[in-house]
């Protein structure tokens, strides 16, 4: 069970969109993602207890199915082609692999694991990124070739000749969570450089959503130095990405115009089509908006295709989190590891609102994964409060003490 947790972990912390790794006409994700149902499946007829969280993950299935067929019903009656409702649902079906995350999780030790696995993944797409980045400035990489490699496979976009961006760049931002909160030997370099690789993104939503995951997170760990370095470095990230390369660089100025664009008319199309039915039913899967089938922001997207229902379903992983978030005590020593599940997932809902992240494996498998993770973590033994009265000829105790 530990080998086959690492491998499906590691694949969605640096697989991106899952499309690098193809097996026929199948990708490794795909053929993981079968075999965590089937064991779940397994382990729910033969091994699960009644703590290990499988009602909630069985009923959270139930609430996903139960608010997104009605989606693919309304976009096929509507005359959306199948082709696209299919492709729409198939983005959120990784659902179904919470009652595997739910086993899996109820393990402290496999939690642990998970913190473990998310910052060596970090690490690992850091120095990656970073050796790619100095390979294309010196030449040792052609820029042409490693172009022409990268495209194909849908999840790399370029900036300009020397910066790219990666669908699985998600888990920098992830990472420096857990690095943050998790102080250990070593941490605070890979920290400097992930965060590194993160700024030479260029991608201002993951350093927004970042920057307020992170200081939100060192506000609840009260660690107020840190606060105010972490204060520091956002505001050179602010300024070098909002202030000095779109002025140094024509080209990062005009894609940003064009993004703000886009999504600027995303929601004037939303506003001037809404009517009481879609908002409250949904348009249905495969339904277009502004000419597109889907859009940046998850939740605009939510309550367009699937209404109100849909909208208030996707905050359930962000609800339930922070629930059992405020069960576990500041005083326990696993409390850092809460603080770095909670305000990750926090992180993804903040990027979630300019890139499509929640509604597809690369999100999702986190948000899962932080849900059971804090569950667990909210269900350990906490510390002993000794009620018992002084004896009468006891030293008094200093109060600082």
């Amino acid at each position: 069970m530990n080998v086959f947790f690492t491998l499906v972990v590691m694949e969605l912390f640096v697989g991106g969109g899952g499309r690098l790794t193809e097996l026929g006409p199948a990708t490794l994700r795909m053929v993981l993602f079968a075999l965590c149902l089937l064991a779940s499946a397994y382990l729910a007829l033969v091994r699960v207890r009644a703590d290990y969280g499988l009602p909630l993950a069985l009923g959270l299935v139930s609430a996903y199915l139960l608010v997104h067929l009605p989606a693919v019903a309304i976009g096929i009656s509507q005359g959306s082609l199948p082709g696209d409702v299919t492709t729409e649902m198939q983005q959120s079906l990784y659902w179904l692999a919470a009652p595997f995350f739910a086993i899996a999780l109820a393990s402290p030790e496999r939690v642990v694991r998970a913190a473990l696995l998310v910052r060596i993944a970090g690490a690992v797409l850091a120095v990656a990124y970073l050796a790619a980045i100095l390979g294309l400035l010196t030449g040792s990489l052609d820029y042409v070739e490693w172009y022409a490699r990268l495209n194909e496979t849908g999840e790399f976009s370029f900036r300009g000749e020397s910066f790219f961006f990666y669908k699985g760049f998600l888990y920098l931002g992830i990472s420096t969570i857990f690095f943050l909160a998790l102080r250990s030997r070593h941490s605070t370099l890979w920290l400097l450089v992930v965060i590194a690789a993160l700024v030479m993104t260029l991608t201002r939503g993951f350093i927004l959503s970042t920057s307020i995951a992170a200081l939100a997170m060192l506000f609840a760990l009260r660690r107020w130095r840190a606060v105010g370095l972490a204060a520091l470095i956002v505001s050179a990230a602010v300024f070098m990405m909002w202030i000095y390369l779109p002025s140094a660089d024509e080209a990062v100025a005009v894609q940003r115009e064009i993004s703000n664009s886009q999504r600027g008319d995303d929601f004037a199309y939303m506003v001037e089509h809404a009517s009481v039915g879609p908002l409250v039913f949904g348009a249905g899967f495969g339904s277009f908006i502004n000419e597109r089938i889907n859009i940046e922001n998850t939740f605009l997207w939510a309550l367009w295709k699937i209404g109100v229902a849909g909208l208030v379903f996707w905050f359930l992983p962000l609800l339930l989190s922070a629930r059992y978030f405020l069960r576990v005590p500041r005083a326990t020593e696993h409390f850092p590891l809460a603080c770095a599940y909670f305000f990750a997932t926090v992180l993804i809902y903040v990027q979630t609102a300019t890139n499509p992240y929640l509604n597809n494996p690369i999100g999702l498998s986190f948000a899962l994964i932080a849900l059971f993770s804090l569950r667990t973590l909210s269900r350990l033994p906490q510390p002993v409060r000794v009620t018992a009265q002084p004896r009468a000829d006891a030293v008094p105790v200093p109060a600082a003490l």
